[in-house]
C-alpha cells in the first residue's frame, strides 16, 4: 500500500512539472483522491465517510447541554464549508486553535460540551504535491499529511503527547491515528473536522488562519 502511495505522489509531481501553465497550477490534474486513498488504514475508512454523522452527533450533545450559544460564538468555523472554487491553504506560518464538541462515545459527561484552546502557531510545509502539517508543542499535538482532493484536502496524522521527543507516522499506532478533511470557511480561513477522534469529544476542529 505504501509503494502504491510513493508511486502516485511520484507521478504527481512529474505530471506537475510538465509546462509552464501545469507550474502555475497547487497541484497536478490526475485522481487526485488516488494518493491518500493508498495510504489510509481500512479501518478508518468508515469513520471518515461519516463525518457529517460525526457532526450531528456532535451538535447534539452540544444541544442536550445547553452550550448552543457557546458553539455559535465560536464563529464562521461552525458554518458551512465553502465548496464552490475554495482557497485552500498554502505553505507558510498559520495560526490554529482546537474546537471539542461534544463527547466521546461512552464516557461520562462530566467536560463542557464545547471547548475551545487558545491560538497558537501551527505551520504548513510543502512536500511535493502534499502538505505536512503541525500543531504547537503541547498535551496534545496534532502532526500528519493533507493530501489534495478536489474541493478540500484529508488529513491523515498522528498525535504527539507532551513529553514525547519521538515522532509516530499515520498508520504506526491506531490508538493514535488522526483522520479529518480540511475545508475553507471563509477568506484565509479553514478548518480540518476530525470524526471521532481517539481518547476526546466527539468532534474535534481544528481551525486555522492565515499568520
Amino acid at each position: 500500500m505504501m509503494r502504491r502511495a510513493l508511486a502516485l505522489l511520484a507521478l504527481l509531481v512529474l505530471a506537475g512539472c510538465s509546462g509552464k501553465d501545469e507550474e502555475l497550477r497547487p497541484y497536478a490534474v490526475v485522481r487526485r483522491a488516488d494518493v491518500w486513498q493508498a495510504v489510509i488504514k481500512d479501518q478508518d475508512r468508515g469513520r471518515l465517510a461519516r463525518l457529517s454523522e460525526a457532526w450531528d452527533q456532535a451538535r447534539a450533545d452540544v444541544a442536550e447541554a445547553g452550550a448552543a450559544a457557546e458553539m455559535a460564538a465560536l464563529g464562521p468555523v461552525m458554518g458551512d464549508a465553502i465548496t464552490t472554487n475554495p482557497a485552500l491553504p498554502t505553505a507558510g506560518a498559520h495560526q490554529c486553535r482546537t474546537i471539542q464538541l461534544g463527547w466521546r462515545q461512552g464516557s461520562p459527561r462530566v467536560s463542557p460540551a464545547v471547548q475551545a484552546s487558545a491560538w497558537a502557531p501551527c505551520r504548513l510545509s510543502a512536500d511535493g504535491i502534499v502538505l505536512r502539517f503541525e500543531t504547537a508543542p503541547g498535551p496534545q499535538q496534532y502532526l500528519g499529511t493533507l493530501y489534495p482532493d478536489v474541493d478540500r484536502l484529508v488529513f491523515l496524522g498522528t498525535l504527539r503527547l507532551a513529553g514525547e521527543m519521538g515522532r509516530l507516522r499515520y498508520g504506526e499506532d491506531g490508538e493514535r491515528d488522526q483522520l479529518g478533511v480540511l475545508q475553507a470557511v471563509g477568506p484565509g480561513h479553514w478548518r480540518i473536522a476530525l470524526p471521532w477522534p481517539r481518547w476526546t469529544a466527539r468532534l474535534v476542529l481544528i481551525e486555522l488562519r492565515a499568520a
